[in-house]
């Protein structure tokens, strides 16, 4: 089966669909098959507040660990007594990741791409009532060294293309938007204001809302593209005039993150750096909300939570 075909939760429910029919073929017990319905069900559930910004190959350790805390929270609010002061047992964490890994294997396995989400359950660590998670994100030098590669294609070989990429990239890095935000822009939603630019997006559900981006990062790309587009075209235009598929920036990051030597992968890693670099600046949480666009609160926190994990770790000897 291909891996993508749909969009995110149409790909998931796809591959749900497939699933459920291999477990039956295989005479899993009803109970077995039960549990694992009613664990995958959720996932797709959890997912669908990020059906906008993300697609199955973005799946990480991070996201697989904020749907324990979502089945968590969803748990406490259900049972407020019997989870006052705790969460779900590690036992039962543990019956979840098992449904999860179980159905993102069968993807591995049949997927026509030979796709892997193996890696990604070797970095969780289930310890008493709490999973421990890491938020991947660019490191400073990696972003030095993915700005250089950005840079060096421009001079090289001076196409739009080079210039559209580095703008796509700067855009997430900068500015925080989501790859379907990114993949939107026109010149016309760039406003000058303060040293910065407010660029007008659709955000989830279609909704115009705003992001920002200091004009520095980005004046150079915006030169070059002023003299060699209508401001009404959308920018992320292929070489034949098609607008840029999500599948086709992935590529292009991935190439880019391998010509960096940066070994992470996957678009929304760039809107974490943002996010992350906001945090460990001091910027107040309500502000990174703002600047992330997020509808709650509960989203951003997971950025003050890696931050005060980054503290703990570096606290323990060595």
């Amino acid at each position: 089966m291909r891996l993508e075909r749909d969009g995110f939760i149409p790909d998931l429910q796809r591959w749900f669909q497939a699933y459920k029919a291999y477990m039956e073929s295989l005479n899993y017990s009803p109970n077995t098959i039960k549990l694992y319905t009613t664990t995958i069900e959720a996932f797709i559930e959890y997912s669908r507040a990020f059906q906008d910004e993300m697609d199955i190959r973005e799946i990480n350790t991070l996201y697989i660990t904020s749907f324990l805390a979502y089945l968590e929270e969803r748990a406490r609010e259900q049972n407020p007594r019997k989870l006052k002061g705790g969460g779900l047992s590690k036992s039962s964490k543990q019956t979840y990741l098992k449904g999860i890994k179980g159905f993102l294997t069968f993807i591995s396995d049949n997927n026509d791409e030979l796709f892997t989400f193996e890696r990604i359950f070797q970095k969780i660590r289930l310890r008493g009532q709490r999973s421990e998670e890491r938020m991947d994100y660019l490191s400073d030098e990696e972003i030095q060294r993915l700005l250089q590669v950005l840079e060096e294609e421009k001079r090289t070989y001076g196409r739009y293309d080079n210039y559209r990429n580095a703008l796509l990239v700067k855009l997430m890095l900068y500015g925080g938007l989501r790859i379907s935000e990114a993949l939107g822009v026109r010149l016309q939603d760039f406003t000058p204001i303060d040293g910065a630019y407010k660029i007008r997006v659709q955000g989830k559900g279609g909704r115009e809302q705003f992001a920002y981006i200091l004009a520095d990062h980005i004046k150079g790309e915006l030169f070059y593209l002023e003299h060699r587009i209508d401001p009404s075209t959308p920018i992320m235009r292929t070489r034949s005039g098609a607008i840029l598929a999500r599948q086709n920036a992935f590529s292009i990051l991935k190439r880019l993150y391998k010509r960096a030597g940066i070994a992470k992968q996957g678009l929304h890693i760039l809107r974490h750096t943002f996010a992350m670099r906001l945090a460990r600046e001091g910027v107040d949480l309500l502000v990174i909300k703002k600047a992330l666009r997020h509808a709650n609160i509960n989203s951003t926190m997971v950025y003050a939570k890696a931050q005060e994990d980054d503290v703990i770790r570096a606290l323990k000897p060595s």
